[in-house]
C-alpha cells in the first residue's frame, strides 16, 4: 500500500507571478524566462535566467524562478542552494519559504521543510495560501511519521475551507494511518460526492478498504483508478497487494511488475513484490527486493516492516 498524499504548490504559473511585480531592468527578458518556464522549456528559461542574473544579482526573483527550474530539473541541492542566497536578500518573503520547503520534502528532510512551511505561514499575509502552506505543512509531517500533526495542520486546512477535496483526501489517509479507518472512509466518500473522478479519493478509499479486509473492493477501487488513468503506477501496485492477500498470486506479481516498469523509484512496490516471492518460495529474489526498497527509502517514508522482513527471511536464514 502508498499513502496518496496531495502537495498543494503554491507555484502559481510564473507568467501570472511576474505581473506581480514592477521591473525596472530587463522585464522583457524576465517575462520571456517565465514564459518557457510555464511551457517547460527549462533550459531556454536558464540560459537567459543566468544572463540576467549576470547583469543584476540583487534581485531576487531571479534566483527564485532559477531555483524551481532546477526544482524541475531535479538538481534539488542547486534549487535550494538559490532559494538560499534569495533570502539572504529578502529574508521574510513567504513563497520563498514555501519553495525551499518543496525542495527539502522532494529530498525527504521534512524537519527541514516542516520549519520553512512553519515560517512561510508566519509571513503570508493571503488567509488562502496560508491555509494551504498549513495542508503542506502537514504533508510534511506525515512524511515524518507525525499523523497527530498532519491530522491538526489538515483539520485546521479544512476548517478554513470545508470543501477542500484535496484536503479531505489527505485527512482519509492520515486517519488511515491512525487506525480510524471509519472516520478516513467518511472524509474520503464526502471528497468523491463533490468530485467523483478524484483519483487521491478513490486511491485511499482502497487503502482503507485493504485494511478492512474487503480486498475485492479494494480491487474494484483501484480498477476505476486504472479506467480514469491508465498508465497509473500507484493503482496498479496496491491492486497487485489487494490480489495477493486474495492469493492471486501471478496477477498480484503483473500488476506490480508493470508498477515498477511504470515507476521504478517506488520502494513500496518492491516491498510488495518481495512479499509475492515470499509466497513462491523465491527468498533470493524477494531478498533483492527488500534490499531495493531499503536503498529507495523505504523506512523512512512507511516505517519498518522492511528492515523486519530482511531480518527475518535474508539475514537469520544465513546464521
Amino acid at each position: 500500500m502508498k499513502l496518496v498524499l496531495i502537495l498543494l504548490l503554491l507555484l502559481f504559473p510564473f507568467s501570472t507571478f511576474a505581473q506581480q511585480y514592477k521591473y525596472q531592468k530587463d522585464s522583457a527578458l524576465f517575462s520571456q524566462a517565465t514564459i518557457l518556464y510555464d511551457k517547460m522549456q527549462y533550459d531556454k528559461a536558464l540560459e537567459i535566467i543566468n544572463q540576467l542574473i549576470t547583469n543584476d544579482n540583487t534581485f531576487i526573483w531571479y534566483y527564485h524562478l532559477r531555483g524551481n527550474i532546477y526544482l524541475k530539473r531535479h538538481y534539488v541541492d542547486t534549487a535550494i542552494l538559490n532559494f538560499n542566497t534569495a533570502l539572504l536578500l529578502s529574508p521574510k518573503e513567504p513563497i520563498l519559504y514555501s519553495d525551499r520547503a518543496d525542495a527539502y520534502y522532494e529530498l525527504q528532510m521534512p524537519d527541514e521543510s516542516i520549519e520553512d512551511y512553519t515560517t512561510a505561514i508566519k509571513y503570508m499575509d493571503d488567509d488562502m495560501a496560508r491555509y494551504e502552506l498549513v495542508c503542506n505543512r502537514g504533508n510534511a509531517r506525515t512524511l515524518k511519521r507525525d499523523f497527530e500533526g498532519a491530522y491538526k495542520d489538515y483539520k485546521t486546512a479544512l476548517d478554513f475551507d470545508s470543501t477542500n477535496v484535496q484536503v479531505m483526501c489527505n485527512l482519509g489517509g492520515v486517519l488511515g494511518d491512525m487506525g480510524r479507518e471509519r472516520e478516513a472512509i467518511l472524509y474520503l466518500e464526502k471528497a468523491l460526492k463533490l468530485s467523483p473522478n478524484e483519483i487521491s479519493a478513490i486511491g485511499n478509499l482502497g487503502l482503507r478498504y485493504i485494511s478492512a479486509g474487503d480486498y475485492k473492493k479494494a480491487v474494484e477501487e483501484f480498477n476505476r483508478i486504472i479506467e480514469l488513468s491508465p498508465d497509473n503506477p500507484l493503482a496498479y501496485n496496491n491492486m497487485g497487494y489487494a490480489k495477493l492477500k486474495m492469493n492471486k498470486v501471478k496477477d498480484a506479481l503483473k500488476d506490480i511488475e508493470y508498477s515498477i516498469k511504470l515507476f521504478p523509484e517506488n520502494s513500496y512496490a518492491y516491498k510488495n513484490r518481495a512479499l509475492v516471492y515470499l509466497v513462491m518460495k523465491q527468498t533470493d529474489k524477494a531478498c533483492a527486493d527488500l534490499m531495493l526498497a531499503a536503498n529507495l527509502g523505504y523506512t523512512m517514508r512507511y516505517g519498518n516492516e522492511v528492515q523486519q522482513l530482511i531480518e527475518k527471511h535474508c539475514i537469520l536464514k544465513n546464521l
